[in-house]
């Protein structure tokens, strides 16, 4: 038990932003605040990987990335593809090879605190290993755990068959702990509903599958907006704006063939105009 002050030493770092990757969401406040759990929905294809490895890789802080869905492979190729702009059948090559240019070789080794789990069905004790493994190497806690996708890790863990976090909707409460407990922000992407898997409008809050709306902060849901055009609607939002219709969006642009998602390129007179 604490008094409010005992509280706040306690959680110091609970609360605080981490730096910004997409200006664009700024607009609406919507942040990803350590401490809390936040949900990242798109149709399969659309970019919310990409983006949510975007946001892990340029954010400059520590990660863990717990990737059940795609195994090293792909977050290689992916990675280098983010980090140097080289087209990704090019990283795909260089992954293969096991050679690649001195500068890629520069790039992965620029963020020593970023670890990767690629566990392909992992239970929550074994997401719990995870992240107990990282506090053991280097003695805190990631401040950010990106969880890809929510709905690979399974509901029964080895010691206890009748796991609670068999469901999604309890899944999301035991994330949203292990954000409290860890001091991270806890970032899970996911899938719509099949209604909306060839969606080029945006995704209202409706639209995430299996409904687990309720637990996290910050819900965005992914729309292909064009050609090289991302849709990003913030449809829930406890730290700011939000529209659970999904016409709060902006458009990130998205080449995909190179991994690049960056905000869009507009003179500052509008950019300011857009704050109001």
């Amino acid at each position: 038990m604490f008094s409010l002050l005992q509280a706040h030493r306690a959680g110091s770092d609970v609360g605080v932003a981490l730096p910004t990757v997409f200006r664009s969401f700024e607009r609406w406040g919507a942040r990803l605040i350590r401490g809390q759990l936040s949900l990242c929905a798109a149709p399969a294809g659309t970019g919310k990987s990409a983006l949510g490895l975007t946001m892990a890789l340029k954010s400059g802080v520590s990660v863990l990335y717990l990737s059940a869905d795609s195994d090293s492979h792909v977050q290689t190729s992916r990675t280098i593809s983010i980090l140097t702009g080289a087209p990704l059948a090019e990283s795909q090559e260089w992954t293969r090879s096991q050679t690649w240019p001195a500068e890629v070789g520069e790039a992965l080794g620029q963020n020593l605190f970023f670890r990767w789990d690629f566990t392909p069905s992992p239970t929550v004790d074994d997401v719990e290993a995870a992240v107990a493994c990282y506090f053991e190497i280097y003695g805190e806690f990631p401040h950010l755990i990106v969880v890809d996708n929510v709905t690979n890790i399974r509901g029964t863990s080895a010691a206890n068959a009748d796991d609670p976090f068999s469901g999604l909707e309890s899944l999301m409460d035991y994330l949203h702990s292990m954000a409290r407990e860890t001091g991270a922000h806890v970032l899970g992407l996911h899938h719509t509903t099949a209604a909306h898997n060839d969606s080029s409008q945006p995704i209202p809050l409706s639209g995430v599958k299996g409904q687990i709306s309720r637990v996290p902060a910050l819900i965005i849901t992914l729309h292909k907006a064009g050609e090289k055009l991302l849709g990003a609607s913030v449809v829930k939002n406890r730290n700011g704006r939000s529209d659970a219709g999904g016409h709060l969006s902006v458009e990130l642009e998205a080449d995909l063939s190179r991994m690049a998602i960056r905000d869009p390129t507009f003179p500052a007179a509008q950019w300011a105009s857009q704050q109001r």
